[in-house]
């Protein structure tokens, strides 16, 4: 947290990382192919259902809010089984307030297996591929109360799956900083 004096008051910026639900992912491939190479899964849709973080995490700063920025974006994969693998080509889009999607990210996520540590997808300052209308757009939302939404296709490369069916999560984490002005 970080204080500042001036005549309007104080200003101050609370940061908060938050942990959304994992997304549930199922690769497939069909029983004959259960251990050999693959060089692509058919694409499967995923979503994070809606995300609410000034709710459930800001709540009680909103009426002094004067913006939020999102610091990073990050993600990890979870319970990915022994013995498979895959690359990930994730397509990721967002939808505020039930509306249109937009274009966030598409990256490669290779050797899904082993990303069970935080990776970054986004920082502020060196944003890489993420659209900067669509981050803008998040932090805006967040400041106005409004849920969002990421939908993501994602499409298994360079697969060898253990079994048919492969069930692991995908946990993404929003840091997230509102600046107040407390009079």
């Amino acid at each position: 947290m970080i204080w500042g004096c001036g005549e309007a008051g104080f200003q101050s910026d609370i940061s908060k990382n938050v942990e959304i639900d994992p997304i549930n992912v199922q690769l497939s491939v069909p029983a004959i192919f259960v251990g050999q190479d693959i060089d692509e899964t058919p694409p499967i849709d995923a979503s994070t259902g809606v995300i609410d973080i000034s709710d459930n995490e800001f709540s009680e700063y909103l009426d002094d809010a004067t913006k939020f920025t999102i610091n990073k974006i990050s993600y990890s994969i979870v319970n990915f089984p022994s013995g498979s693998r895959a690359d990930l080509d994730m397509d990721i889009d967002v939808a505020i307030a039930g509306g249109q999607n937009q274009d966030l990210l598409e990256i490669l996520i290779a050797d899904a297996q082993n990303n069970v540590e935080d990776v970054i997808l986004y920082e502020a300052g060196t944003p890489g591929n993420v659209s900067a209308i669509a981050i803008q757009d998040l932090e805006q939302a967040l400041f106005n109360s409004q849920t969002f939404e990421l939908d993501i296709e994602i499409i298994g490369r360079d697969v060898n799956l253990s079994q048919s069916d492969v069930d692991f999560q995908i946990v993404f984490k929003f840091d997230v900083t509102t600046r107040l002005q407390l009079d």
